[in-house]
C-alpha cells in the first residue's frame, strides 16, 4: 500500500487500495480501487476507471476507461474507453468508442473513426480515416491517409501518405514518402534519409543518417538518439535514448534511457530509467525507476521503486 506512485506485483490476486497513482499488476485477478490515476492488470479481466494517465496491461482481457494518457496492451481483448490519447492493442478483439483519441484493435476488423488522436491496431484489415496523430497496425493490409502523426504497422505492405509525423511498420517492404517526421519500419532492409524526425525500422540493418531527430531500429542490433516522440518497435533488440516522447516495443530486450515520457514494451526483459510518465511493458521482469506516474507491467513479477 503506497500513496503516490506505486506498483504492485502479484502472481496470485491481491486488492489494495492507493491514493494517487497506483499500478496492480497481478497474475490472476484483483479488484482494486484508487481516487486518482491507478492502472490495473489482470491476467483475467478488470474494468478500472482513471482520470489522468493510465496504462493497462493484461494477458487476457480489461475494459478501463481513461481521459488523458493512456497505453493498453493486452494479450487477449480488451474494450477500454478513453479521451484523449490511447493505445490499444489487443490480441484478439475490441471495439471500444471513445469520444476524443481511441484506440481500436482487433483481431478481425475494424472501420473506426475518430476526431483527433486514435490509434487502431487491428490483426486483419482496417481503413479508418482520423485527422491528428494516429497510429493503424494490422497484421494484412491498410492504406489509409492521415493529416499529422500516424502510425501504420502492417505484417504485410502499405504505402501510406502523411504529411507530418508517421510511423510506418510492415513485415515485407515499405516505401511511404513523408515530408517532416516519418520512421520506417521494414522486415528487409532500408536505408532513406529524413530532414527532421525519423525511425527507421528493419528486420535486417539500416544505417540511415538524418539531420535532427532520427530512430534506427534494426533486428540485430541499433542505438540511435533521438530527441523528441519517437516510436520503437523491433522483432528482435534496439537501445535507444530520447529524451521526450517514445515508444519502445520490442519483442526481445532493450535498455533506453528517456527523460520524460517512455513506453518500454519488451518480451524479455529491459531496465530503464525514467524521470516523469513511463509506461514498462515486459513478459518477464524489469526493475525501472520512474518519478510521476509510472507502470510496470509484467507476466511474471517485478520489483521496481
Amino acid at each position: 500500500m503506497r500513496s503516490f506512485s506505486n506498483a504492485e506485483f502479484l502472481p496470485r490476486g491481491v486488492s489494495p487500495t492507493r491514493s494517487f497513482s497506483n499500478t496492480e499488476f497481478l497474475q490472476r485477478e484483483v479488484s482494486p480501487t484508487r481516487s486518482f490515476s491507478s492502472p490495473e492488470f489482470l491476467q483475467r479481466g478488470v474494468s478500472p476507471t482513471r482520470s489522468s494517465s493510465n496504462a493497462e496491461f493484461l494477458q487476457r482481457g480489461v475494459s478501463p476507461t481513461r481521459s488523458i494518457s493512456n497505453e493498453e496492451f493486452p494479450q487477449r481483448g480488451v474494450s477500454p474507453t478513453r479521451s484523449f490519447s490511447n493505445l490499444e492493442f489487443l490480441q484478439r478483439g475490441v471495439s471500444p468508442a471513445q469520444s476524443y483519441s481511441s484506440a481500436e484493435f482487433m483481431q478481425s476488423g475494424v472501420s473506426p473513426a475518430r476526431s483527433f488522436s486514435n490509434a487502431e491496431f487491428p490483426q486483419r484489415g482496417v481503413s479508418p480515416t482520423r485527422s491528428f496523430s494516429n497510429a493503424e497496425f494490422l497484421q494484412r493490409g491498410i492504406s489509409p491517409t492521415r493529416r499529422f502523426s500516424n502510425a501504420e504497422f502492417l505484417k504485410r505492405g502499405v504505402s501510406p501518405r502523411r504529411s507530418f509525423s508517421n510511423t510506418e511498420f510492415l513485415q515485407r517492404g515499405v516505401s511511404p514518402t513523408l515530408s517532416f517526421s516519418n520512421p520506417e519500419y521494414l522486415q528487409r532492409g532500408v536505408s532513406p534519409t529524413r530532414s527532421f524526425s525519423n525511425t527507421e525500422f528493419l528486420q535486417h540493418g539500416v544505417s540511415p543518417t538524418p539531420s535532427f531527430s532520427s530512430a534506427e531500429f534494426l533486428q540485430c542490433g541499433v542505438s540511435p538518439t533521438q530527441s523528441s516522440s519517437i516510436a520503437e518497435f523491433l522483432q528482435r533488440g534496439v537501445s535507444p535514448t530520447r529524451s521526450f516522447s517514445n515508444t519502445e516495443f520490442l519483442q526481445h530486450e532493450v535498455s533506453p534511457t528517456r527523460s520524460f515520457s517512455s513506453a518500454e514494451f519488451l518480451q524479455r526483459g529491459v531496465s530503464p530509467a525514467r524521470s516523469f510518465s513511463n509506461a514498462e511493458f515486459l513478459q518477464r521482469g524489469v526493475s525501472p525507476t520512474r518519478s510521476f506516474p509510472n507502470a510496470e507491467f509484467l507476466q511474471r513479477g517485478v520489483s521496481p521503486t
